[in-house]
């Protein structure tokens, strides 16, 4: 008996997306304003501005130099604003002071997942997580004093 024959799959074609509220942004017009520390291994931040002043995207991490650490504690971005590189363009600026320091991060969603492993391939650098896992935490970037303060995020 011969097999039955199956109808092969047609492809689909894929609509490209729709872009929600109004107009694709222009990314060049994005400005990444550093925020924080007030003390050793605290918070600080990369703020993403677009012209109008308003906040589209925040990158929060900490450097620990005498522990010689960096930790990505998160990154968001406006879903109008996604897919432009700001988060990339805004990590690359954390990282540039501590390029030989060994990076963490907690990859909590699927697309955190994503963006980190090719962040890893893109810089060289890897980002294990958990953070929290025995041997990452820097007792520098766990203490009550390692927080952003209002002013320092102004």
């Amino acid at each position: 008996m011969a097999a039955p024959r199956v109808p092969a799959r047609r492809a689909r074609l894929r609509k490209p997306p729709v872009p929600r509220g109004g107009p694709v942004p222009d990314a060049a017009a994005v400005v990444f304003r550093p925020a924080g520390p007030v003390v050793p291994a605290g918070r600080r931040a990369v703020v993403m501005q677009e012209a109008a002043g308003r906040v589209v995207g925040r990158l929060e991490y900490q450097l620990c130099h005498a522990c010689r650490r960096g930790y990505v504690r998160n990154i968001a971005v406006a879903e109008r604003w996604r897919g432009r590189g700001l988060a990339r363009e805004a990590l690359h600026r954390a990282l540039a002071p501590a390029l030989e320091y060994r990076w963490y991060t907690s990859r909590q969603t699927a697309d955190g997942r994503r963006f980190f492993a090719a962040m890893a391939e893109e810089t060289g650098l890897a980002f294990p997580a958990p953070f929290l896992r025995r041997g990452a935490r820097c007792p520098h970037m766990t203490s009550r004093r390692a927080g952003v303060t209002p002013a320092a995020d102004r």
